[in-house]
């Protein structure tokens, strides 16, 4: 039962959160191309981070409050701080690692002394 617990309350809301990350950062990139002239505009990072514990937060009591019903044992409270207080130092560092490396993946390389752009190869998704 406590591997049942586990999974239920860090391993699938881990999982949820990673991909929400990946979706949200995604869609800031095209935000940033479209709208804002392909400028980084840090305001989207804010959003991206609670729509992450939002979704970390929605998965946790879904799964570990409802389905096991763990509520009734812990209480709302207790259940409010497993679901959205605990995990923000694990979803801050979550997203800051996949934002560096993201930026690092998608983003061309320019050099500051001359006028050239170097521009990566891209693989995978975007090509």
């Amino acid at each position: 039962m406590l591997w049942l617990t586990l999974a239920f309350l860090i391993l699938l809301p881990v999982i949820i959160a990673s991909i929400t990350i990946v979706v949200s950062l995604i869609m800031k990139w095209l935000l940033e191309k479209e709208v804002n002239n392909r400028q980084a505009y840090s305001v989207f990072h804010f959003v991206n981070i609670a729509f992450t514990i939002m979704m970390w937060g929605t998965t946790s009591i879904v799964f570990y409050g409802l389905v096991l019903e763990k509520i009734t044992e812990t209480g709302w409270l207790t259940m409010t701080l497993y679901a959205y207080v605990y995990p923000l130092p694990v979803i801050l560092l979550l997203y800051i690692a996949a934002s560096r490396l993201f930026r690092s993946w998608i983003y061309p390389v320019s050099s500051r002394t001359d006028n050239i752009i170097y521009l990566k190869r891209r693989s995978g998704l975007f090509r």
